[in-house]
């Protein structure tokens, strides 16, 4: 499970505020402590800031979060994503991606060009000077090349980010894009090899239905590409089985300490220098599970309150409380009522 630095929840924000919104109760409701925000350094679980572009998104019914002068209605990106999932190869979808933006507004418009043997995905903002933090046109980059990488099912190495502005934070600049960046460009822009354009897209309609379901999850990061102690401790704790059959364990964090070949105090060290604690992984990963087993409905509060390896389902209960502000019931039939 991959995570997301504090500049990306600040500056995410920025659209938010600029409307006026209440940007305390969208970080409540996407369970982003606040205090953790204080830490330059401190990462969040990539579930919780999808939920909180999501939220600011829907908030303002605005896909583009507050950083247009014109609003693009949610869904839009959804529309897109279902007319292209007929092309045969990534340089198709690519095109008919961008003939679709370019076509339905003109705070961001797109171009796809091919030279040598480089392709050159380019996007030009109608008012750039709304997206003040430069929040958006990295978070548009990011979700066009995740997207493509999703399409093909494998990681598309980047071989530059041309942009015309200095990045606020160039660490959580350089770990999205993880390739050499070009400052003071008269573009922004992604370059990647053009042996990409040629590659069949893998996934059926049903992955696609699934994917849009978990948007914006899994087009914040690449699997694998976060390689901070947190996303690596995350990955050791996330069940590999789904919990319907079987008990959450987690270990101790002196085991997980050895587990990771260091000290416990190192493990705390280090988790306090990316603003985390072991304790608060364990919650964040109990929550997204229980969150997914409310869902489905096929488990009894009783049942996953055991599952998550309470002592008893009034304890879990206090918990779901503290972690989402109503109790799971509560969340269940929001859920249940949402989806007639």
């Amino acid at each position: 499970m991959a995570s997301i630095g504090t500049h990306y929840i600040l500056s995410a924000l920025g659209g938010a505020r600029s409307k006026g919104l209440d940007c305390q109760a969208l970080l409540r409701q996407a369970r982003i402590p606040a205090q953790a925000l204080n830490n330059p350094k401190s990462r969040f679980n990539v579930e919780n800031v999808a939920l909180l572009y999501d939220g600011i998104a829907k908030a303002l019914d605005d896909e583009c979060m507050g950083f247009t002068e014109f609003p693009i209605k949610p869904g839009t990106f959804a529309l897109m994503a279902e007319w292209v999932s007929h092309s045969h190869t990534l340089e198709e979808l690519l095109e008919k991606g961008i003939r679709f933006y370019n076509q339905i507004t003109r705070e961001l418009q797109m171009a796809l060009e091919i030279e040598d043997e480089h392709v050159y995905l380019t996007t030009w903002q109608r008012r750039p000077e709304l997206d003040f933090e430069h929040f958006y046109i990295e978070y548009w980059h990011v979700i066009w090349h995740r997207f493509a990488c999703w399409y093909i099912d494998e990681p598309i190495k980047l071989l530059g980010a041309y942009i015309n502005y200095t990045p606020i934070d160039p660490d959580e600049f350089n770990l999205l894009f993880r390739c050499p960046t070009y400052q003071k460009s008269r573009f922004n822009r992604l370059v990647f090899h053009k042996n990409y354009l040629g590659k069949k897209l893998v996934k059926s309609p049903s992955d696609l239905h699934n994917f849009l379901q978990r948007a914006p999850v899994d087009l914040l990061t690449i699997p694998g590409e976060d390689t901070s102690l947190t996303a690596k401790i995350n990955h050791l704790l996330e069940p590999k089985a789904p919990l319907k059959l079987q008990k959450l364990v987690l270990p101790s964090s002196e085991a997980l300490a050895n587990q990771l070949g260091m000290s416990e105090q190192t493990l705390r060290r280090k988790l306090n220098s990316e603003g985390m604690s072991y304790q608060r992984l364990k919650d964040e990963l109990r929550y997204s599970l229980a969150n997914k087993m409310l869902a489905s409905r096929s488990l009894s509060i009783s049942e996953i309150s055991g599952r998550l390896g309470f002592s008893e389902p009034r304890a879990f209960s206090r918990a779901y409380k503290h972690w989402s502000g109503v109790p799971p019931r509560t969340f269940r039939k929001e859920k249940h009522q949402h989806r007639k």
